[in-house]
């Protein structure tokens, strides 16, 4: 999600850090403060931390949501038409169903017991229902001429859009109202990939009436259909969720949410949030790898359990095809990599990727692996002396890894020099072109292979996308382009072969995809989504505890 990231930090290029005696008090306030609440109140507290890195909370508006913290705000108060279950699958949500005939058109029908959560913004229970017109709205405003969303772009496809953008219509004529429970999407050209775009945070339903009583201020008093309502907001500290008690969604028979209250404490702190969680002040925590040293390096008070997640977030290296005007250089640096050994620098952090698709994508991961650790092939193509200037992370494992790399290349005569920087400069550098090679991070919104292809196209130029490097193939091009006009079971041959070429040109050094690595006190039991979301509708507690 890094590269969304970025489109935002150029236009809000600022980060806020805090001062000594502000961690000093936020942390006297969260370590005395918080998990107080279910001992006096009896209710089913759930306590979680929410580790921000770049971007602080400022907003819980859908159209607002570009970076992983917001969005996993949004998954608590809002519901898309189509959501992704734990196995990495497109499911319904307020769609019930839907169907196409053409790849073009796509009636989709949707629940009727489905309400608004409870607000002094309605008048009644009736305005609170759940219609075809709330999606009409959720849409308009989030591709009007006024939006500046981010999830703009993915919606490019709609009939009508062009007109609508440029205010040369009312209405996007590719959306249609049948009835109060069926909508229809007619798009331009054909995308049997639809419905994963309906999953996106960016289209999670809002209703007017709540949009047009709290106007600019809906960022701070969101009013959804999801499992949790917002009960207070602590900016960069806190914030307060409680179950909606008009929520819709059942498991087994059994009434969703399983949690009364999830107190989501909020820090860029890492000794902070291990000193929470060892001081029972949170059940979960997230491991980077500070704190995963911290934990193994700590006698803790109490039995935990790990889990980990294989997440989709690539990470990876943009070469400067300006500057690295050689395939055969970025070939042969590719080739230079012990792959083997890099696995053990990153080791439970990740796996080191021999390709661009994840695991969530079975089939496509577990095909031929591409890129391989080959001395011959590097030495035959990395055959002058040469300098090279990585760009990266300041955190440790980013610096270990571009350390191993330097060494690496240093064997066929090519001098890493490596400036560790912040995220914001770092994003400077990307933006200028001032690196050779510089680190980045491209992680899914929804579980879409084109995802991890899309922002190599020619059409993904800055402005228009995040292509910083301007990699550009037509063939690569028509191939992606064309993969989701035909149905979802004959795409896989055009994305290999997609990636077959990308890898050919190598515009990227592929590293590895980050593992997600949890642990909790065992209080509660709450499943891995393979997106990352934290479902805390489907947490309970433990069988063992009382």
């Amino acid at each position: 999600m890094m590269l969304d990231v970025i489109s935002t930090i150029n236009r809000k290029n600022k980060m806020k850090q805090y001062f000594c005696l502000l961690i000093i008090i936020s942390a006297f306030v969260l370590l005395n403060g918080c998990g107080k609440k279910q001992k006096d109140s009896g209710a089913i507290v759930l306590h979680d931390i929410l580790q921000l890195q770049q971007a602080q909370i400022n907003s819980f508006d859908p159209v607002d949501a570009y970076h992983a913290g917001h969005i996993q705000i949004v998954k608590q108060i809002f519901n898309t038409l189509t959501d992704v279950d734990l196995k990495g699958k497109i499911i319904p949500s307020l769609a019930e169903s839907w169907e196409t005939i053409d790849g073009i058109n796509w009636v989709l029908k949707l629940r009727k017991d489905v309400l608004f959560a409870e607000d002094v913004c309605f008048k009644d229970s009736n305005e609170r229902a759940f219609k075809a017109e709330d999606v009409k709205f959720t849409f308009e405003r989030l591709l009007s001429k006024d939006s500046k969303s981010l999830g703009i772009s993915y919606f490019n496809n709609l009939l009508g859009i062009d007109e609508f953008r440029n205010r040369e219509s009312n209405g996007i004529e590719g959306i249609v109202i049948k009835d109060d429970y069926t909508i229809h999407f007619k798009l331009k050209e054909k995308d049997y990939n639809f419905p994963n775009l309906l999953s996106l945070p960016y289209t999670s339903i809002v209703k007017k009436q709540a949009i047009v009583f709290y106007g600019k201020e809906f960022k701070l008093h969101p009013v959804g259909t999801g499992p949790f309502k917002l009960e207070r907001f602590e900016s960069n500290e806190q914030i307060g969720f409680v179950r909606n008690e008009s929520y819709w969604e059942k498991q087994n028979n059994m009434q969703l949410p399983f949690v009364d209250e999830v107190v989501l404490n909020l820090t860029t702190d890492d000794n902070l949030a291990f000193l929470m969680f060892k001081n029972h002040k949170s059940d979960f925590l997230e491991l980077n790898l500070p704190i995963q040293r911290q934990l193994e390096n700590t006698k803790m008070p109490f039995e935990y359990t790990k889990e980990i997640l294989k997440q989709t977030q690539l990470n990876f290296y943009l070469f400067n095809l300006e500057k690295i005007t050689d395939k055969n250089v970025r070939q042969g640096i590719n080739y230079a990599t012990n792959r083997e050994k890099l696995q053990s620098i990153i080791n439970e952090q990740g796996f080191v990727t021999q390709s661009l698709f994840p695991s969530i994508f079975e089939d496509l991961a577990n095909s031929n692996p591409v890129l391989t650790y080959s001395p011959e092939k590097a030495r035959n193509l990395l055959n002058s002396k040469m300098t090279i200037k990585l760009i990266c992370f300041e955190d440790i494992l980013s610096r270990a890894i571009a350390d191993f790399i330097a060494k690496e290349l240093q064997n066929y005569s090519i001098d890493v020099k490596i400036e560790a920087v912040t995220f914001p400069v770092l994003v400077e550098r990307l933006t200028r072109g001032e690196y050779d090679m510089i680190q980045i991070y491209w992680g899914p919104l929804y579980a879409d292979v084109s995802h991890f292809l899309n922002p190599f196209r020619t059409a993904s130029f800055p402005p228009n996308g995040n292509n910083f490097n301007k990699y550009s193939n037509p063939d690569f091009d028509r191939l992606v382009e064309e993969a989701p006009k035909v149905p979802s079971d004959k795409q896989d041959k055009q994305y290999l072969k997609a990636q077959e070429i990308i890898l050919n040109d190598m515009p990227f050094f592929l590293a590895y995809f980050k593992n997600g690595i949890r642990v909790s006190d065992d209080k509660f039991e709450m499943p891995l989504h393979p997106l990352g979301y934290r479902f805390y509708k489907y947490a309970r507690k433990s069988p063992q505890r009382k």
